[in-house]
């Protein structure tokens, strides 16, 4: 590992985590990738601090806004910029994820030119 960025990626769903993986390691990221919440904050505890954090909403046991929570509460991680997915796009969840302190939310589907450029900007 040459000093690449890390993003950490909590997705449940394994075709969406996959993809995800595979459109971040193509711009360069090193990128370590869960299934679930609690693994994810877990690894997030346990290792150093990465550059960026994304988090499916809805996952079962610990979902998104929970680790977001977690991370925003933990002095040592709590200004690592966070990226919310979801499949809901209202405009009340929107806003709802938002007032949750996440620095972006991105709506399922979205294509991985919108994910490239959604992570350049925070990093």
């Amino acid at each position: 590992m040459g000093g690449e960025p890390t993003v950490v990626i909590a997705e449940d769903q394994p075709d969406l985590r996959k993809l995800l993986v595979y459109t971040l390691e193509s711009e360069g990221y090193t990128v370590e990738a869960f299934g679930a919440g609690d693994d994810c904050l877990k690894h997030l505890q346990a290792e150093p601090v990465p550059a960026l954090v994304i988090l499916d909403i809805m996952m079962p046991g610990m979902d998104g806004v929970d680790v977001l929570e977690r991370i925003r509460e933990d002095d040592r991680l709590a200004d690592i910029p966070v990226v919310l997915l979801s499949g809901r796009g209202r405009e009340s969840d929107v806003v709802a994820e938002f007032e949750a302190d996440a620095d972006d939310y991105i709506t399922k589907p979205f294509s991985p030119s919108e994910l490239r450029a959604r992570v350049a900007r925070l990093l």
